[in-house]
């Protein structure tokens, strides 16, 4: 009977070491990978961007891969963020797990950085149409509001709960709050799945602005 032990054991620690390198090694690639195309926008791209602007990519790793895997949507998107411009300084607020990030939950980040994590041609940058009149600029200073309240990230993907948000949770609860519109109600009062990026590509509520998922398309 010991023996049979010893045999399991010794087959979970294989099977784990080997999901281990395979992590260490899909990671490795990632990271080398991102450094070769140091991927950024042009200026006039830059320029095109306003305050409120959300921006959607597919990011680098296993777990990003997984979400566009699993959602086989139009476009390569794994996560999401709402961009704040303050003259000629670019920030985004996106939320993030702890087991991705140094900070769990709803962040800040330099614009660039989060480009250049962004996998080749993933970009795109949308822009919310109200149907109020209210400038875009509340996007950005309602996700400012929840970066200071330190939301964690929801783990559970509850979008009833609006103690946590995760990525596409955040942008649905700022543009409800500030605008009044369910983005994820459609025809007939019908939700639509809360955890696809395609909601953002409605173009009866968002224009778009940066598409560098085209460019693949193209090929």
């Amino acid at each position: 009977m010991k023996k049979v032990f010893l045999i399991i054991f010794i087959v979970l620690i294989s099977i784990a070491a080997s999901f281990w390198l395979f992590l260490f090694a899909y990671e490795y690639h990632s990271k080398q990978e991102q450094f070769f195309y140091k991927y950024s926008l042009t200026r006039d791209e830059l320029n095109k961007i306003q305050d409120g602007d959300i921006i959607l990519r597919h990011g680098y790793g296993v777990v990003s891969d997984l979400i566009v895997t699993q959602l086989k949507e139009k476009y390569d998107l794994s996560h999401c963020a709402i961009i704040c411009k303050d003259d000629t300084n670019y920030t985004i607020i996106h939320s993030v797990s702890s087991s991705l990030s140094n900070v769990d939950g709803v962040q800040s980040q330099d614009l660039k950085s989060f480009v250049s994590e962004s996998q080749l041609n993933s970009i795109v940058v949308i822009r919310y149409k109200p149907k109020i009149n209210k400038d875009n600029s509340a996007i950005s200073r309602k996700a400012k509001y929840y970066l200071k309240k330190q939301i964690p990230f929801d783990n559970a993907f509850n979008i009833n709960d609006s103690s946590e948000f995760y990525c596409t949770e955040l942008l649905w609860k700022v543009i409800l709050n500030e605008y009044g519109d369910d983005i994820l109600i459609g025809k007939n009062n019908a939700r639509k799945d809360h955890l696809r990026f395609d909601t953002f590509l409605d173009s009866t509520k968002f224009d778009i602005i940066i598409n560098h998922q085209e460019r693949k398309h193209r090929k």
